[in-house]
């Protein structure tokens, strides 16, 4: 989304604040995704159950693990909302299981929770829907606490702004974190995998300013919110207490429009500002680090892999292949992702450039490569699919194995011949599966008769077993799985581990766990049913991998600038016995977990058994929320169009509606409106309706004396359009499609001198349009694409208006190419546009720069747009709490207009510099100050040309 800010007038201030910051909010209170206002395919049939403070809705192959939710829901909410001294008010959980992402948001407008039941191939030690649960109904308390006497049918949308201004998004999220943290024996805050890029950065002196740590960098890998929040939060109640929260939220639930409310609020309370708490939170994580790094004893180990820059970029997963050389998957702030080769020098061969994954993951075998790819559903976005796939590197070709399946995880037998993967069901049934490696055809499934979630299965060397991490409520484990007879064998006891990525190192077993308090190698023996660690890394080592041939360990060892691979030399004797080492974590949230009472909110959930009864969709179509600020009609004067809507939201998302009433201030006249769009099946449907005031002047000259007449009139307008739109992808390409048909109605009545030839009815002008997409992943310094093309062709006529005759014909194209340096981008568009009648000067195709400063000799036909776009630099400068600068781009142009049958010379051309940055710390929207100054290839005309624009984009 890209929306012009520029031209707005200081009298639409107020209702632009609060537009925006209800898309502030609307992107930040979830699990790193976007606002979420997809639908389910059609067919999905759906049931509810009620308890005294949730409605749970939930596909019917999601019914007893729905169950099992509204036990655990019910049990855990006053433990949750404790510390906030706030029950909150009754809400819908909607459990999503037709999609392959984990993740959960909470949201208001309409009031809500979704949780994406697919549990992930890497999280914390507990069960998947326990740990969304804590974590959701947190924001819940959040939301209550703050606004809780906003809600609907009027005002949860202006709830939702005041949380979203109010409150930085490191502040809640870090709450919740912190929540799930000291209410459970597990959560994200006991795993220093999740403190890792902090924990890295502050031990090799980045000492970053509290905007870099909190709004980010496109030059530098910094924390994110929720690990700073995290701490910040845990910091507040370590130090002022386990209701420090509730103050807070309270104070400003009180006066919410107090300038800085947030920031006046942690002044009065602990004398410190938010950028102070930062500080002191850093100068006290950092004495903790440094005594934790001098424990630990760290081991220097060199990196196979060589670095032209300090740009983060990892080298994860690494893989031997023959020849000495070592497969990983690149990617990083300047790289997207893609698979290299390195060899023994640390020279780099591209092999393959790959798609989207839930998590990285990638295995070799053979000269086959396969991994699991994230795959759209072509319309309802609330479902996806986990393919997999593979890479002959002798024949270089490439497969899709699996279709609309749900497989992730998946690993190669020495031989190359058999795949297995984790398959994991609508029903959260999980099992693993072989499947033939050249069909993708599925040979076998394995029983799991306990269900225990199953992560990253890998053969032994002779293709007899497979080892992979099992997770429960209880912890993580290994487990080993005879091929023959399909046992499952326990190697070691359910613990509060984070268990990653085993293999077979001959007859032992190596994997990545914490024992000593950071991320580090183990060994396994499953004859003395010992485990050893093996390396002692200074920040953290992952994904190890034995190599026969050399008999080390590749693995990677993380470094400030990012994930390197490394060796070590393997022995079946190697490593310090577990029971001899110290675990040297931080366990920053123990003060929490005291002030909560030192217990587990899962340990008595009981079994009781709730009715079910169909949820159907026509019985709860209409939800209305919120009265809406409506400010439109920019275009005349300094007087806007302003009024409100009511709007109604069903929670499937199938149904969007709308009624209003607004002021049209110019004309001092009423205005009426109302609208829906239907979105269950294929083609969405979009019908609005408005009855207006309109005005116009007409010319006339009589005996020689110009007359100007005003004509005013009244109309009903109704229009309607259908969409059907498509995305789906595959490698590191995306493709967007779709037809768009639209019409309407104009009523004219109560006309005040009513020229001649002036027609009461318009009647259905008719409108097509389809478009085509193309293009590929982008890395974070990419300023476009590398590659795209992309193309639109709308047709516009009245069909049914025998007295007129109008026509617009318009194409569009925009092509992405690199440029000459990584991340730079050129981009051409082609547009072109032939109109008749009343089109005859709509001008709907991309316009040269300037052009409204340039008088039209001709009718515009084409024009022909070259623009060269590059990084600048990467300052990320704090202009204290106004601005922050992220990054300066800069540009050349040259436009050309009726490129047929004219001389091929710009019409203008000229530069331009950008500037992305946060504006008063948002988190989003990101913003964009951009300069042009323009030539004008005329001497008639006077240049330069400076143009400034403002625009934000998420």
């Amino acid at each position: 989304m890209q929306i012009s800010l520029f031209k707005y007038k200081h009298k639409l201030l107020f209702f632009c604040a609060l537009s925006i910051a209800n898309l502030i909010f609307a992107t930040q209170v979830l699990k790193a995704q976007v606002f979420d206002s997809s639908q389910n395919p059609p067919g999905v049939k759906w049931k509810q159950i009620n308890t005294p403070n949730f409605q749970i809705i939930f596909p019917t192959t999601f019914e007893k693990e729905a169950n099992r939710m509204a036990n655990t829901l019910e049990v855990i909410i006053p433990k949750v909302a404790e510390s906030l001294r706030k029950q909150p008010k009754k809400i819908s959980i909607i459990l999503q299981n037709q999609g392959t992402s984990s993740n959960g948001f909470v949201q208001l407008a309409p009031r809500r929770s979704e949780y994406f039941t697919t549990p992930s191939q890497e999280f914390d030690y507990q069960d998947w829907l326990n740990s969304l649960a804590v974590h959701e109904l947190r924001h819940v308390v959040q939301f209550d606490k703050l606004t809780g006497n906003l809600s609907a049918p009027l005002f949860e949308e202006l709830a939702l702004a005041i949380f979203g201004i109010t409150l930085p998004p490191w502040f809640y999220e870090g709450d919740a974190v912190g929540i799930e943290t000291s209410l459970t024996n597990a959560g994200r805050g006991r795993l220093p995998s999740w403190e890792l890029f902090f924990r890295t950065n502050t031990l090799s002196g980045k000492n970053f300013s509290y905007s870099k740590n909190y709004l980010g960098s496109v030059l530098d890998r910094t924390p994110g919110y929720y690990q700073l929040g995290y701490f910040m939060t845990s910091k507040l109640r370590r130090d002022h207490g386990k209701f420090i929260m509730d103050s807070l939220m309270s104070r400003i639930a009180n006066a919410p429009f107090r300038p800085y409310a947030f920031s006046n609020a942690v002044k009065n309370y602990t004398g410190l500002t938010t950028r102070q708490l930062h500080d002191s939170t850093v100068a006290e994580l950092k004495k903790l680090w440094l005594r934790q790094s001098a424990e630990a004893k760290s081991i220097l180990y060199k990196p196979i892999n060589s670095r032209v820059s300090n740009v983060p970029t990892d080298y994860l997963l690494p893989m031997p292949l023959p020849g000495n050389e070592t497969l990983v998957l690149k990617s990083g702030k300047a790289h997207p992702p893609a698979f290299y080769a390195i060899d023994s020098n640390g020279k780099e061969r591209l092999i393959l450039r790959i798609g989207y994954q839930e998590v990285p993951n990638l295995n070799y075998a053979d000269g086959k490569i396969v991994w699991d790819e994230f795959r759209f559903d072509k319309r309802f976005q609330k479902r996806s699919f986990n393919v997999i796939n593979s890479y002959d590197l002798i024949s270089k070709t490439y497969k899709q194995l699996t279709h609309k399946s749900r497989l992730f995880a998946p690993t190669l037998s020495q031989d190359g011949a058999i795949i297995v993967a984790v398959k994991i069901s609508l029903a959260n049934v999980i099992s693993i599966v072989e499947l033939d490696s050249e069909t993708g055809e599925i040979l076998k499934e394995y029983k799991n008769p306990d269900n225990l979630m199953i992560q990253t299965p890998a053969f032994n060397q002779n293709g007899t077993k497979l080892v992979f991490v099992a997770v429960t409520a209880e912890g993580q484990s290994l487990f080993e799985l005879t091929r023959k007879g399909g046992n499952l064998f326990q190697l070691i006891p359910f613990q509060k581990q984070q268990i990653s990525r085993p293999s077979y190192a001959e007859n032992q077993i190596i994997f990545r766990a914490h024992y000593n308090g950071l991320d580090n190698l183990y060994r396994f023996d499953p004859v003395s049913r010992k485990t050893y660690q093996l390396t002692s890394a200074p920040f953290g080592a992952f994904n190890p991998v034995y190599s026969p041939s050399s008999t080390q360990i590749l693995f990677n060892n993380y470094q400030q600038s990012g994930y390197d691979v490394s060796s070590l030399k393997y022995s079946e004797t190697s490593g310090v016995e577990i029971s001899d080492i110290k675990n040297t974590f931080i366990n920053y949230a123990a003060p929490l977990t005291r002030q909560e009472g030192n217990s587990n909110v899962f340990d008595s959930i009981p079994n009781q058994f709730f009715e079910s009864r169909p949820y159907r969709e026509i019985n709860n179509l209409f939800y209305f929320h919120s009265l809406s600020p409506i400010a439109d009609n920019l275009s005349f004067n300094d007087n806007p169009t302003i009024g409100f809507k009511l709007k109604s939201n069903n929670k499937l998302n199938t149904l969007d509606l709308y009624t209003g009433y607004q002021f049209n201030t110019e004309l001092n006249k009423s205005e009426y409106l109302a609208g829906l769009t239907y979105k269950r099946f294929y083609p969405l449907v979009d019908v609005q309706f408005v009855n207006r005031a309109r005005l116009g002047f007409v010319r006339s000259t009589t005996s020689g004396t110009t007359l100007i007449t005003p004509v005013s009139w009244r109309e009903n307008n109704t229009e309607l359009a259908i969409r059907i739109p498509f995305i789906f992808n595959q490698l590191n390409r995306t493709y967007s499609l779709g037809l768009n048909l639209s019409t309407s109605y104009t009523a004219r009545y109560d006309v005040v001198n009513r020229p001649r030839n002036f027609s009461l009815n318009l009647a259905f002008p008719m409108k097509y349009q389809v478009y085509l997409n193309r293009n590929t992943i982008r890395s974070p310094q990419d300023l476009a694409p590398p590659w795209g093309q992309n193309f639109t062709v709308t047709y516009q006529h009245l069909p049914f208006d025998k007295g007129r005759r109008a026509e617009l014909l318009t194409f569009r194209s925009l092509f992405y190419t690199p440029g000459i340096l990584n991340n730079h981008s050129f981009q051409t568009s082609f547009n072109y546009r032939i109109g008749s009648g009343d089109y005859r000067l709509v001008n709907d195709i991309p316009l040269v720069s300037g052009y409204n400063n340039i008088n039209p000799k001709q009718e515009l036909r084409s024009t022909l747009l070259f623009d060269y776009r590059f990084p600048l630099f990467y300052p990320d400068w704090e202009l204290g709490p106004l601005a922050y600068i992220k990054r300066f781009k800069g540009g050349f142009f040259a436009d050309f207009e009726n490129v047929f049958g004219n001389p091929f010379s710009p019409k203008t051309f000229g530069a331009e510099l950008r500037a992305d940055m946060n504006l008063l710390r948002f988190y989003l929207p990101n913003f964009e100050l951009n300069g042009k100054v323009i030539f004008v290839n005329a001497k008639s005309v006077q240049n330069p040309i400076f143009e400034t624009g403002f625009t934000y984009n998420f």
